[in-house]
């Protein structure tokens, strides 16, 4: 397998936690951001989005972060990674969608007003900041389970997908304004190996 992504970026980086955990490898090659390569016609016919990271498994060609972890989950199935079943796969897959849909976007204003320095808009840095907190409150802290991660002594690929996000809010803002439960969350994902290699690389 091969993974076309650079290495810094946030989705690249959750797709090489995924594989850590299941115990994947694949070559990368570095797309995107100063390395262009992205508007090519042959990178277009694998990713029409011109986004990476794109999974190159033989014939097959994968885009979308969590889309890649579910084939990638696939391919382990023991592991359970995205759900021993139906049912299980759904209770993973909606937080998966519920990072990509709800938490993403918010989180990826707040990214991108932070690179503006002095001309950035603090009302909309206040706004997005409040609205962040709030989801991780009242929706995550009441859906964790005491301790563990998000279904139990195993890491799933949903850990994965709110992990990297925990780490971009907690590098851009700290953890201080975090909900207990949600630190602690956060502090044992960030104990393991795959998101020390592969997220804390010094960026949000």
């Amino acid at each position: 397998m091969k993974l076309l992504g650079r290495s810094d970026s946030l989705n690249v980086r959750k797709v090489l936690w995924a594989m850590d955990e299941l115990g994947l490898e694949a070559s990368r090659e570095d797309y995107g951001g100063p390395f262009g390569k992205t508007d090519t016609l042959e990178y277009r016919q694998m990713n029409p989005t011109g986004l990476v990271p794109v999974l190159v498994d033989g014939d097959t060609k994968i885009w979308e972060s969590n889309t890649i972890i579910r084939y990638l989950a696939g391919r382990v199935p023991e592991k359970e990674f995205a759900g021993r079943d139906h049912s299980s796969a759904a209770k993973v897959s909606q937080w998966m969608d519920w990072q990509l849909g709800t938490l993403n976007p918010l989180l990826q204003t707040l990214f991108a007003q932070t690179r503006l320095g002095d001309k950035r808009d603090e009302r909309i840095v206040v706004d997005t900041t409040t609205n962040l907190n709030k989801l991780f409150k009242t929706v995550l802290a009441n859906a964790l389970p005491p301790k563990n991660f998000m279904f139990g002594s195993a890491m799933s690929a949903a850990d994965v997908c709110l992990g990297v996000m925990l780490h971009r809010h907690v590098s851009l803002l700290n953890a201080d304004s975090l909900d207990d439960r949600v630190r602690r969350y956060h502090e044992e994902l960030a104990g393991r190996g795959g998101f020390k290699r592969h997220v804390a690389i010094g960026k949000p």
